[in-house]
C-alpha cells in the first residue's frame, strides 16, 4: 500500500510539472515566421498579461468588411524593458487606428504575432524579440507608410 501511495504521489508531481509546459506554445508551430503582413485597424482591447499579452484590432478588408484580429505581443516585463510606457501608449490609443506588422497564424484564424506597432501619433514600438525570419524590415515598413 505504501508503494502504491508513493507511485501516485510521484505521478501527481510529474503531472503538475508538465502542465505549465503544455500551456506555452512554440512560435514556429503556431505562426508563419516567413510571412510578414501589415494590418491596419481600430484598437478595441488590450490584454496585458503573462506569458504573452494581446491587443485586438477591428481590421477592414478591401471590400469594407470588418473582422476582429488578435495580435500576440511579448510579456509585460519584456515590453517594459524597451519602453516603460508601452501599456500607456496602448491605453491612450484605444478606439484609434493603428498599424502593425505581424506574422499570421498558420491555421488561417484571425491571429498574428506582432513585430512592431505604429500608434496613431506615429510612435513606432517593438513588441518583443524578432521572430520574423524573412528579409523585410518590419520597423522600416511602418516608417515608410503615410
Amino acid at each position: 500500500m505504501r508503494k502504491l501511495h508513493g507511485i501516485l504521489v510521484l505521478a501527481f508531481a510529474l503531472l503538475i510539472a508538465v502542465v505549465p509546459a503544455l500551456a506555452h506554445h512554440s512560435f514556429a508551430a503556431e505562426f508563419d515566421g516567413h510571412k510578414l503582413v501589415t494590418y491596419t485597424g481600430v484598437l478595441t482591447k488590450l490584454d496585458w498579461g503573462n506569458p504573452h499579452g494581446f491587443f485586438y484590432l477591428d481590421v477592414k478588408d478591401e471590400n469594407g468588411n470588418v473582422s476582429k484580429w488578435a495580435f500576440e505581443i511579448a510579456s509585460p516585463n519584456i515590453l517594459r524593458r524597451s519602453d516603460e510606457a508601452t501599456r500607456t501608449y496602448f491605453l491612450a490609443n484605444m478606439g484609434k487606428t493603428m498599424i502593425t506588422t505581424a506574422c499570421p497564424a498558420k491555421n488561417g484564424i484571425n491571429r498574428a504575432a506582432t513585430q512592431y506597432v505604429r500608434f496613431a501619433d506615429g510612435r513606432i514600438a517593438p513588441m518583443g524579440p524578432k521572430t520574423y525570419q524573412g528579409d523585410l524590415d518590419s520597423e522600416q515598413m511602418l516608417r515608410n507608410l503615410k
